[in-house]
């Protein structure tokens, strides 16, 4: 057999070696989509709480602003200058 010639054996050892490597690969990225699967559900359940802040925000500000409107109105109606002018 010359040196050119690959053998049946030779060939049969890297078929092998590179069918283990694609399920080595396969197996790594199954648990990589696991792991984002994952990652997009803890996002979203963040995104949820942050949605939740930004109403609980809104309806502060919203009584805020009432009762601001409430106070400038007694202050008035007590004849009470706006504040910074005498």
């Amino acid at each position: 057999m010359s040196e050119d010639k690959i053998s049946l054996e030779f060939l049969a050892a890297r078929v092998a070696t590179v069918t283990d490597r694609m399920h080595d690969l396969e197996l790594r990225m199954r648990s990589l989509e696991v792991e984002m699967r994952e990652m997009k559900s803890r996002f979203a359940a963040l995104e949820a709480r942050f949605e939740t802040f930004e109403q609980r925000f809104s309806i502060q500000e919203e009584r805020m602003s009432r009762m601001l409107a409430i106070l400038v109105r007694m202050a008035e109606r007590q004849g009470l200058p706006p504040e910074g002018r005498p």
